[in-house]
């Protein structure tokens, strides 16, 4: 039977959280009222269950909840995003106009590129409670995730399994993310998930009773060591959990030695926290031998999350390894609740502690934390070393620097080891090139013929050994390839019968924007030469002068020998209004509106609209001075878009293409149609492809991404339009 839930509860919940009460519970009230008047109960009962998991699992506010309410109206256009922020203000309106903007992206394809999704969703929620509000929706969904067809669950759970289940878990809200990986495996993987389940099933007695022969000593042993009040439990180790075990540490089921866990939760003041988990710690390790590779102190230093906890694995009854987790009351509901917890603990339920809550948590989105080096930098035994010490399958002990990469290992083998190195196994567990080695590991490299040094590899390694064999062995695959395309040239300047010399060469450069022969013959080996342009630039006339010049139209109107238009000098007015008129805006130069333009009559009939500096005006002035005609835009403002390209030059950094996206995306006039980034030597370039309006809309957006922090540069370029 479905669980009721009512809004008194939510209002309730949400009191340590309003700010504003004589206007936060009134609008509550007001936005649930309006919903009601057009949605059944069900669905109503629907929107309650997003609301309580928002408030009572997130932390979120008031804000929030009337956006869960309203979202559904907007959606159904019963109510207009100028109402609600009329209605409920500026916030609660771009909550709930972000939750449908994020709701319209296509997420079928997440799976392969989640990061890039992710991005995504941030770039459309300009305010970070719309993510931890579909974030609650999700949740929400997926309760009642049997009522949907089937290829709709596994739609709901690929999402929830490339984007949502992540998100929680960058947040902290590990009981979320846990529910979401458990029901996702459930229908994507269910042969694994049954298999596992059943296994855990048959071993549940004998695991319990050894929980409770592990348990009882110790719990003694802490009551007379003087330990403040504590609760100590088992708990099994999620089916999501114990699946990635089995992939990533290519092991059985039966190798599994933390199948469970056991957690002890101390009733700590604040000040005694660290003193006390410490103590904990040190009685259990009397009690059992602690392996000293498997802990993790994060009291010292936290997770991003704000997750504080000390885990170290024990030697147990029976000879069998035992995880065990010690943390205070604090400290387990941050871990429960993440970010919501920490900030009601830290800043209590003032609005600066809101707004410094808002700010962690969109920061710690915007810069994720690869959790395995995370879980690496953070072991207590390796904090304070400089250097690895790492053994060959022989025995040997080779010395690395600290965060090391298998590839650095390779490398300090042999050039070719590294050369065509593929992976390896540490500890005899099949790894990528990019593992981080730990002190003491042992590690055989695995190589391919057909391997070969890539570019990204310089991303990650270590040791300027590496770096330096990377960078000549690419150095010299682009000599390779730099003469394949000078030997791919030299047989078409044979083909036309033309000398292959270094004047005819240096001819090419400059029209090809070019600055070398060298990056002329490496843009033909990646198929960017059009052998078409080349050929015409060999055979072009030579004349004094080649440059464009701006059009005259006074001359051009006297050598104009056909008639457009009846009415008045010829002169065509371009709107959106001009039905009667066969026109079509030039793909070479993209005229878009404000911009000085001319009229070109096309053999086949029609006329092209071209740009006064179309890099084609000139040609055309002098062989076709009769097809030229006089025009200029109308002033019609009726909505039609054009197609601009941009070009931004600046800073390579992380979040500077975040920055670009946002900007653009809150301006509701501009659409982004196309981007291609490159980035070199610390800068990128961006060439975006936009819709706009005109050239005063144009000359807005450039004034304004000229602004953001670390750009350079941001001009206008001609799209050559297909």
């Amino acid at each position: 039977m479905e669980k009721t839930y009512t809004l008194s509860d939510i209002v309730t919940a949400l009191q340590p959280l309003i700010q504003d009460t004589e206007r936060d519970i009134p609008n509550i009230h007001k936005a649930y009222d309006e919903a009601e008047k057009h949605f059944s109960a069900e669905q109503m009962n629907r929107l309650l269950e997003q609301a309580e998991i928002a408030v009572s699992m997130i932390g979120l506010g008031a804000k929030a909840v009337m956006a869960v309410f309203l979202r559904p109206l907007l959606e159904e256009q019963i109510i207009t995003e100028k109402e609600i922020c009329q209605n409920y203000g500026e916030k609660v309106c771009g909550i709930t106009a972000g939750l449908i903007k994020v709701a319209k992206i296509d997420t079928s394809r997440s799976k392969l590129q989640s990061e890039n999704f992710i991005r995504l969703i941030l770039s459309q929620a300009d305010d970070v409670r719309v993510v931890l509000t579909m974030i609650a929706y999700k949740l929400s969904q997926l309760h009642h995730i049997q009522e949907l067809e089937e290829n709709d669950r596994l739609a709901l759970a690929e999402e929830l399994d490339a984007l949502y289940a992540p998100l929680a878990h960058r947040l902290g809200l590990y009981q979320i993310k846990t529910e979401m990986e458990e029901l996702a495996m459930k229908y994507l993987h269910n042969d694994i998930y049954k298999t596992i389940a059943q296994k855990l099933a048959e071993k549940k007695a004998d695991r319990d009773a050894y929980i409770k022969g592990f348990i009882d000593p110790l719990r003694d042993l802490l009551v007379s060591k003087g330990i403040p009040p504590f609760e100590i439990k088992g708990r099994p180790k999620s089916i999501h959990s114990i699946w990635n075990k089995l992939q990533k540490g290519k092991v059985t089921f039966e190798h599994i030695y933390d199948l469970f866990a056991i957690r002890i939760i101390i009733d700590s003041e604040f000040e005694n926290e660290k003193r006390d988990c410490w103590n904990v710690y040190s009685i259990i390790s009397d009690l059992y031998r602690p392996n000293p590779k498997r802990l993790r102190d994060w009291i010292s230093s936290p997770k991003s999350s704000g997750y504080e906890s000390l885990h170290t694995t024990v030697l147990g009854p029976e000879n069998r390894w035992v995880e065990v987790q010690i943390r205070t009351r604090r400290m387990d509901e941050v871990a429960e609740k993440g970010q919501a917890a920490h900030w009601i603990y830290k800043d209590g339920n003032t609005a600066s502690g809101s707004v410094h809550w808002l700010a962690r948590i969109r920061n710690i989105l915007e810069n994720p934390v690869d959790e395995s080096l995370e879980n690496d930098s953070n072991s207590r035994m390796e904090l304070y070393t400089d250097e690895v010490f790492i053994f060959t399958p022989q025995g040997d002990l080779r010395k690395l620097p600290a965060d090391a990469t298998l590839l650095d290992f390779a490398y300090e083998i042999h050039s070719n080891v590294g050369n065509t190195c593929t992976g390896g196994k540490v500890n005899g567990k099949i790894v990528t090139i990019k593992q981080v080695l730990k002190n003491g590991d042992r590690v055989e490299i695995l190589t391919a013929k057909n391997q070969s040094p890539k570019q990204d590899w310089l991303s990650f390694v270590k040791t300027s050994k590496a770096r330096q064999h990377i960078k000549k062995y690419l150095r010299e695959a682009e000599g390779k390839m730099a003469e394949a395309g000078k030997e791919t040239l030299s047989r078409k300047f044979a083909q036309w019968e033309v000398r292959f010399s270094d004047e005819n060469i240096r001819k090419l450069l400059k029209p090809l924007n070019y600055k070398e022969p060298f990056d002329l013959y490496m843009a033909i080996m990646d198929n960017k030469v059009d052998f078409s342009a080349v050929k015409n630039l060999l055979f072009e006339k030579p004349t004094e002068d080649k440059k464009p010049v701006p059009i005259d139209f006074e001359d051009f109107n006297k050598k104009i020998k056909r008639k457009i238009s009846k009415e008045g000098d010829g002169l065509l007015v371009i709107d959106e209004m001009s039905d009667n008129l066969d026109y079509k805006l030039a793909k070479c130069c993209s005229p878009i509106k404000g911009d000085d333009i001319f009229g070109f009559v096309a053999a086949g009939g029609g006329i092209k609209i071209h740009r006064l500096n179309c890099p084609n005006a000139y040609n055309m002035m002098e062989t076709y001075p009769y097809r030229i005609v006089k025009a200029r835009w109308g002033k019609s403002d009726a909505n039609v878009d054009f197609t601009v390209g941009v070009r931004v030059v600046g800073n390579d950094e992380i979040s500077i293409v975040n920055n670009i996206t946002e900007f653009l995306s809150r301006d509701q006039l501009v659409k982004l149609r196309g981007i291609n980034l490159n980035s070199k030597d610390g800068n990128f370039e961006g060439m975006l492809t936009l819709s706009i309006k005109d050239i005063d809309h144009l000359d807005k957006i450039l004034e304004k991404l000229r602004q953001i922090k670390g750009v350079h540069s941001a001009e206008r370029f001609d799209v050559v339009r297909r």
